[in-house]
């Protein structure tokens, strides 16, 4: 069962995202609502997707809220959690020129072996998901 998919549907159809990869980050991701996890570099990655707190003064500005805010609600709310998720995940995709796989891959990390680790996740995570017997 994927959790709150009726929210990814929604999200992922209004940013033009494929229906599909917003589960599966977040079956890499392990996220849910109320997790915080610290991270080796001092930041903190947040609720459903694990929205990393570099990505907080941005998110504020676009949903003018506080910094305060933003973060309490990617760590409650899932639907704004996975929205934040797929505006970043847009970004990369245009950095990318629309490659799907380097998007998903720089939503962990640039590195290119960590970018490469990921997106072999992903590719795993969809057969779980996804496949058709």
């Amino acid at each position: 069962m994927i959790p709150y998919l009726h929210c990814m549907i929604v999200v992922a159809a209004t940013t033009a995202l494929p229906p599909r990869v917003l589960p599966v980050i977040q079956e890499i991701e392990g996220g849910a609502v109320g997790v915080v996890h610290q991270n080796t570099n001092g930041t903190e990655d947040l609720g459903v997707m694990q929205v990393n707190t570099i990505w907080i003064p941005m998110l504020a500005a676009r949903a003018r809220f506080s910094e305060a805010e933003t973060r309490a609600r990617l760590i409650n709310d899932a639907c704004f959690n996975i929205a934040a998720a797929a505006l970043i995940l847009r970004g990369y995709l245009k950095e990318t020129h629309g490659a799907l796989l380097p998007a998903i891959g720089d939503y962990h990390s640039h590195t290119p072996a960590l970018n490469d680790a990921y997106a072999s996740k992903a590719e795993i995570a969809a057969e779980h998901l996804f496949e058709t017997k």
